[in-house]
């Protein structure tokens, strides 16, 4: 596989269309056209098309040569007879279509954002298109240089009474996450990136994974590419595991165990901090995010792994759910992403840290996985290695991270506690 990959989605409660190329300003031909397939708006899998065999017919035989067991399981499922082929006109709305409203519970969304005004304004589009009832959004620009985030989102949305606009003076993706929680008003909040395209139906999905299970703590969802236009963005996409799976999970100490014996450390396996809800109750239980955890931090990462495992560690469930999606537009060039593979390093084994100073569960447990854990590691550049059309010396620099980022989240742990002295003793000055 090699870029440029044409990236959409295909739904098929609709009739089949032929797909049409769009001319490429490199000049670089498409090598392949990849779907998220769905149906009545639930994901089944992924399907790669020919670019040269895209007209109606020759989508719905190649979708069906590919997917065609996981429609019929997907099908039998939910009670419905199995398909020999797909039909030219889609499959029949009255056939499955989950209900569009749910009871919609009011959700806060929280998004965070940095020096990336084009980017706020992306994302809160996108939400603005939700076809879901009842939300507000909040927008916690955090430390920015400028009033350029501040500017670009008043002047568009400063009408809209569903969106509030925050400045968080602090820096790290954890301070911002904490003033969003502080202040949105619903029960269920929920999280995304200022790097991402909302789907329309996302809320619905949230609320659809609070319901699989009874003390559902935590939801995440789908992350799928946005664009696989070269090769630093095929890079992520097959190093990252979010978007891998179209059948919903249940994760807790009980009954519903993943079986990596890393469990419940395993980064990666329950989701990522671009996608995912929390209770207000679970979350106040949790203490909020770590402050010495998150980009914009020392640390680098971290924040959401921490949350979700201390979600199950404390008796929770977290549900995985794969119709709440949000896609991610990776970085596209190679110096941001060598910057991001090694904060995703520094942040796993930030978090791990974090959790064996605070939960003696953890302390009990994670020695013990010790030598899993270092062997799941050295199987990190697996997924890459034999394309030789990806960059290398990545899985390096996620390894320097992981080495590295127990003593970067102690250099947070001290910045955090200068920082909150410098604070007092302005405060004291200013009293006096």
């Amino acid at each position: 596989m090699r870029p440029p990959i044409l990236v959409g989605e295909l739904e098929l409660a609709s009739s089949f269309r032929a797909i049409e190329l769009p001319a490429r300003d490199d000049g670089d031909p498409y090598t392949a056209v990849r779907l998220l397939v769905r149906i009545h708006r639930e994901p089944v899998g992924y399907a790669f098309l020919a670019p040269d065999a895209l007209d109606a017919v020759s989508v719905a035989e190649q979708v069906w040569r590919q997917l065609g067991p996981a429609i019929n399981a997907r099908r039998e499922r939910d009670g419905r007879p199995a398909l020999d082929a797909l039909p030219p006109d889609g499959i029949p709305a009255a056939e499955g279509a989950p209900p569009d409203s749910q009871d919609a519970p009011p959700v806060s969304v929280v998004v965070c954002t940095r020096d990336r005004p084009d980017g706020a304004l992306s994302t809160l589009r996108g939400l603005m298109a939700s076809r879901y009832p009842r939300f507000e959004v909040v927008l916690v620009d955090n430390a920015p240089s400028s009033d350029a985030t501040k500017d670009a989102v008043l002047g568009e949305f400063a009408t809209d009474a569903r969106i509030r606009y925050v400045r968080e003076p602090r820096p790290g993706l954890s301070c911002a996450r904490n003033r969003g929680v502080a202040e949105s008003t619903a029960e269920i909040i929920a999280f995304t990136d200022d790097d991402v395209r909302v789907d329309p139906w996302w809320l619905h999905g949230i609320i659809r994974g609070f319901g699989r299970a009874g003390d559902v703590a935590c939801v995440t969802g789908l992350i799928p590419t946005a664009a696989l236009d070269n090769a630093v963005q095929l890079y992520f996409d097959q190093r990252q595991r979010w978007g891998a799976f179209s059948e919903p999970r249940i994760f807790d100490l009980k009954d519903n165990r993943d079986d990596s014996p890393l469990y419940p450390y395993s980064a990666g396996i329950f989701g990522a901090g671009a996608n995912f809800a929390i209770s207000r109750r679970a979350l106040k239980e949790l203490g909020g995010f770590d402050e010495a955890l998150g980009a914009g931090t020392p640390s680098g990462g971290g924040e959401d792994l921490d949350v979700f495992v201390r979600t199950v560690l404390s008796g929770h469930r977290l549900v995985y759910e794969p119709s709440a999606i949000i896609w991610h537009d990776h970085r596209a060039n190679l110096q941001d992403l060598s910057r991001q593979m090694l904060a995703y390093g520094s942040g796993c084994t930030a978090a791990l840290t974090a959790l064996l100073l605070r939960s003696g569960k953890a302390r009990r447990e994670l020695p013990a996985k010790i030598v899993a854990g270092a062997i799941r590691v050295s199987a990190i550049g697996d997924r890459t290695k034999d394309n030789p059309v990806l960059p290398a010396g990545l899985a390096k620099r996620e390894f320097h991270g992981m080495a590295v980022g127990p003593w970067l989240y102690f250099k947070s742990r001290r910045q955090l506690r200068r920082e909150a002295a410098s604070r007092s003793a302005a405060a004291g000055s200013s009293s006096a």
